[in-house]
């Protein structure tokens, strides 16, 4: 059997990851365009209990993916609509999940949050058209029908998921009883 020279691979722990932002830069740069060789510092870096959530978050969510793809369609270059955009899909969210909601509450309030945009997209695209044929104007139309498919579904199912998580209540008036059941 051949000795090989080669040392044990570092442990996350034990990998040394960026300090600088030029270093942080060059990392994400090459990460960015396939590098294998960042890897270990890049779980690394994605281990770190203080700079992780937001990479995280930020370059890892598909929500946060669909949210910027979705304010760049409906504003190319005007970063005030965009913004604007993104801080109301955030309080339909918020809206929508309420007061403590569950993970899969806040991950359904998502959805249809999604949904709400899209739909209200659809319609403004179709709305600002001009000259459609009749075959363009039902294709339209049935994009518009179809994206209010999908929020009434997300909305029902996030109602029915609250309805199953809260208890059964009943009430006995006869015998002056409240029952949780």
């Amino acid at each position: 059997m051949a000795k090989t020279n080669t040392l044990p691979a570092k442990s996350e722990a034990e990998t040394e990851i960026p300090r600088t932002a030029e270093e942080l830069r060059s990392l994400l740069d090459r990460a960015k365009l396939g590098d294998r060789s960042t890897l270990p510092q890049v779980r690394a870096l994605l281990s770190d209990p203080e700079r992780s959530r937001w990479y995280v978050e930020n370059l890892g969510s598909p929500p946060n993916w669909l949210k910027n793809h979705m304010a760049e369609r409906v504003a190319p270059k005007d970063l005030m609509v965009r913004e604007s955009f993104h801080r109301k899909l955030d309080e339909v969210r918020e809206e929508l999940a309420g007061p403590d909601p569950t993970p899969m509450e806040r991950l359904l309030a998502e959805r249809a949050a999604w949904c709400w945009a899209e739909v209200n997209i659809r319609q403004i695209s179709y709305e600002q058209a001009e000259n459609l044929t009749l075959r363009q104007a039902e294709f339209q139309q049935k994009r518009i029908d179809a994206a209010h498919r999908r929020f009434l579904s997300a909305i029902k199912t996030l109602a029915t998921v609250r309805k199953l998580a809260l208890p059964a209540l009943r009430i006995n008036v006869a015998q002056n009883q409240v029952n949780l059941g």
